[in-house]
Formats: structure tokens, C-alpha cells, sequence
């Protein structure tokens, strides 16, 4: 019994987006504060979005799926498996391309070196013709500091483009638990870097110029906390970074941050932060995303209102700065209390549709999972839609990898952590044009200001 508790536990954890130095921080939810703001209204759920394809590893056993995904344009990027026990990756990245309704296969990318420990994979960003894939346990600079490699797109094959380091690197970094690119602006997240104290973390900014990655600022907080673990998840829309730091006992134990950083003419400087609206225990900042105008904040611990079971919990938020100041806005929780636990322990977004990911979700099974999609409509209003793939049973952790790009989503799943390995699998949907409206206008959608 006592080992059924703390594989549960673990997995929660787990689904709680934590890095091993942070499991230690587990706590009841957050029940100090009100939810937030809720802004526009979330409508009743309906049938946007349908489950087309499952996107499965190779029947010979040579490869297994992880839960890391990238979609751009016809292009799905799925990272592999890890063996935890062993320490080792299942394979690489492994690339399809989308034909009708179908997904196919249309190649793979492996470590450069062979390295079956670095974690190659762990995290993936596309934009154009970029792709960055992180191996935050790649010990090129120091055991586990971690690196990115980026490749470009030249025709039909993805070829070596450049590999990211930090400029001081060190040991135990894991550089690139976090990546994200938009345009010509890459972004790593180091949370485990120790910038003024133990696992404060960092994030390391990238700019294309003359067609080479140059590095163009390192990010830290500005007062360093001990454990906050900055850089666990990153963003980037323009010239806007959103930095995740869920271990920022600011506002109380846990209770986690969100850091702004914007582009001026002398460069990145820091434009304020956001604390979690449920006050200490939210794990706040624990995913991110932002796309086109548009920035959320997942709190996968944080206590919802209206919820029946205290173990349910998990909410998101979106940002948007008015007069000069980044605040709280919409809050997204599912529309069944009882639904969604851990909700937002993964987040992706295209600006116009919101998907958050909520691994500890039961209603199918123990820690089955799910995903939430939230479709903003023209009137200002988001329509919500539960995902469920149609194959999932207890310990699939569906919704530990998220991409949405247009009419489709890639959902990703981590498996049951104590499989060897744990078995991977990637749940496609797909909306029709006329279910998904024209992106929303600048009236309707929370956006940054100058």
C-alpha cells in the first residue's frame, strides 16, 4: 500500500511539470485566495475539434514515443521515451508530415554525438524553417549542463544549423529543459542554473543575425530565490519573454512567478512579473505559452472555485499588460469541477486557441489524463472542448505534451512512469474551418501594450 502511495504521489509530481530537485515541494493546494479575474465568458462545451489519428512508434520496438511535441505548418516533431532506471533516450525526434487527414513518417534526428543520455528531445520549438531540439542532459560543457542544437529546414531534409551552449555553462544545469523560437528570437530555459544561489535558474536568449544564432542576453530574476527554479518554462511572442518560475515563494511557499522581459533599443530588460492569483501552493508558472498577442499561465496546483474534491486542482491564467503593468485576466478551468486535476501542467497556444494538458485527470482511470482545448470566438467568448483520446487507461498521463498550430492539435502522453519504457503515443485533432473562426481581432484578444 505504502509503495501504491508514493508511486501516486510521484506521478502527480510528475504531472505537476516538476524537475526532480523540486518534488521535494509538495504541498496542499492553495486554498488563501479567490481565483482571479475570469474575464470573457467560457460557454458551454461542444464538438470543435475530432480525434483523426494516433501517431505510434515503430512495431519493431526500435524506437518509443515521449510526450515532447512540435507542430508547425504540415510538420509533427515528437521527442523519444526515456528509460529513467537506465538513464537512457529511446531514439531521437522523430519527424511526420501530414498527408490529408493522415500523418506520416518523414525522417528522424538523433543526438549529433550519439549520446544516449542527454535527454535529446526533452523539449522541441518550431517556427519557420527552424527547429530546436534540447538535450538539457547533454554533458558537452559539464555532466547534465545541457544544450540545444538547432537545425534549418533545406528542402525536404532538416540539416545541422548550430549548437547552443551557455556561455557559462556548468554542471547540473539542465540548459534546455525549456525551449521556445518565434522569428528570429530562441529562447532556453536553465532551471537548475545557479545564478546568485541554488537552482535560481536562468534563461538564455538567442538572436538570428546574419544567419547565426548570436547569444544576445541572459535573463535572471530580479532578486533571486532560492529553489524557484526560473527557466522551467519559456515563452516568446515578438519581442515579449515570459519566464516561468513555480518555485518563487514570493507570495508563499510555492506559490510560483511569472516574469516579462521585453526588447528595447538597449536591449532585454526585465517589465514586471505576475504572482499567482490563489495566493501560495499554485505552482504557478509551471507552463507558459504565448503566441500572437496572446500569453498564458498554467498553476497546475492552485485551488479552483466550485471544485467538490480538494485533490482536484489546477487552473490557468492569461496575461495582459495595461498601463504598464502585467496582470491576471481570463482564468481557464474545466467546466465540470471534478475534471481536469493538475490542469495546466502543460500549455500550448496559437493565439487563438488555448490547449491545457491535465495529466492527473481520473475520470478514465487513475492519472489517465486529458486535455482541455478553448477556442476563443469572435464575440469575445471561449467555446471549451474536453480531449479524450479514444485509447487511454490509468497511468497514460495524457496532456504531458501539448502543440496546437491552426485547425490541428498534437496530444502528447507520458506513459505510465514505471513501464520500461514508458509507452508513448500521440493523439491528433483536427477542426473543420467552419468550427474555428478567423483570428480574433485586437478587440478581442488580451494583447500587449507599448
Amino acid at each position: 500500500m505504502e509503495g501504491t502511495v508514493h508511486r501516486a504521489r510521484w506521478a502527480r509530481l510528475v504531472a505537476a511539470c516538476a524537475l526532480a530537485g523540486a518534488m521535494a515541494a509538495w504541498a496542499p493546494a492553495s486554498m488563501e485566495r479567490s481565483p482571479g479575474p475570469t474575464g470573457s465568458e467560457v460557454v458551454a462545451t461542444s464538438a470543435t475539434w475530432r480525434q483523426v489519428a494516433e501517431v505510434r512508434p515503430p512495431t519493431d520496438g526500435s524506437w518509443a514515443l515521449g510526450s515532447a511535441v512540435a507542430l508547425h505548418a504540415d510538420l509533427l516533431a515528437v521527442g523519444p521515451a526515456r528509460d529513467w532506471d537506465l538513464g537512457q533516450d529511446q531514439g531521437g525526434v522523430r519527424l511526420y508530415a501530414r498527408d490529408g487527414l493522415a500523418w506520416r513518417e518523414a525522417g528522424e534526428l538523433r543526438h549529433p554525438a550519439s549520446d544516449m543520455q542527454a535527454q535529446f528531445g526533452g523539449a522541441i520549438a518550431v517556427d519557420g524553417t527552424f527547429m530546436a531540439i534540447a538535450a538539457p542532459r547533454d554533458g558537452t560543457r559539464g555532466f547534465q549542463a545541457g544544450c540545444v542544437f538547432v537545425y534549418q529546414r533545406k528542402g525536404s531534409r532538416w540539416l545541422p544549423h548550430a549548437t547552443l551552449v551557455r556561455p557559462r555553462a556548468a554542471a547540473g544545469d539542465l540548459a534546455g529543459t525549456a525551449v521556445a523560437i518565434h522569428g528570429r528570437t530562441l529562447v532556453v530555459g536553465v532551471p537548475k542554473a545557479d545564478e546568485g544561489g541554488l537552482d535560481t535558474g536562468a534563461v538564455e536568449v538567442y538572436e538570428l543575425r546574419d544567419e547565426a544564432w548570436v547569444h544576445a542576453a541572459t535573463l535572471t530574476a530580479p532578486s533571486a530565490r532560492v529553489g524557484s527554479f526560473f527557466g522551467i518554462a519559456v515563452a516568446v511572442d515578438g519581442g515579449t519573454v515570459f519566464v516561468g518560475a513555480p518555485g518563487d515563494d514570493s507570495d508563499g511557499p510555492i506559490a510560483g512567478r511569472v516574469h516579462v522581459y521585453r526588447r528595447t533599443g538597449k536591449g532585454w530588460g526585465w517589465d514586471g512579473s505576475v504572482g499567482c492569483p490563489t495566493g501560495p501552493r499554485g505552482w504557478f508558472g509551471a507552463s507558459v505559452a504565448a503566441a500572437d498577442g496572446l500569453a498564458v499561465v498554467g498553476a497546475p496546483r492552485a485551488a479552483r472555485p466550485g471544485a467538490t474534491d480538494a485533490l482536484v486542482r489546477g487552473a490557468a491564467w492569461s496575461l495582459q499588460r495595461r498601463n504598464g503593468t502585467w496582470t491576471c485576466q481570463q482564468c481557464f478551468v474545466p467546466a465540470r469541477p471534478e475534471e481536469g486535476d493538475s490542469i495546466g501542467c502543460a500549455i500550448a497556444t496559437d493565439g487563438r486557441t488555448v490547449v491545457l494538458g491535465a495529466t492527473a485527470d481520473s475520470v478514465r482511470g487513475d492519472l489517465a489524463g486529458a486535455a482541455f482545448a478553448f477556442t476563443r470566438q469572435p464575440g469575445g467568448a471561449w467555446r471549451q472542448q474536453r480531449l479524450d483520446p479514444l485509447a487511454i487507461g490509468p497511468a497514460s498521463l495524457v496532456g504531458h505534451g501539448l502543440a496546437v498550430d491552426g485547425r490541428w492539435i498534437a496530444l502528447g502522453r507520458l506513459g505510465d512512469p514505471e513501464a520500461d519504457p514508458a509507452p508513448g503515443e500521440v493523439t491528433m485533432y483536427h477542426a473543420s474551418a467552419a468550427s474555428i473562426a478567423d483570428r480574433p481581432s485586437a478587440a478581442d484578444t488580451p494583447r500587449a501594450s507599448p
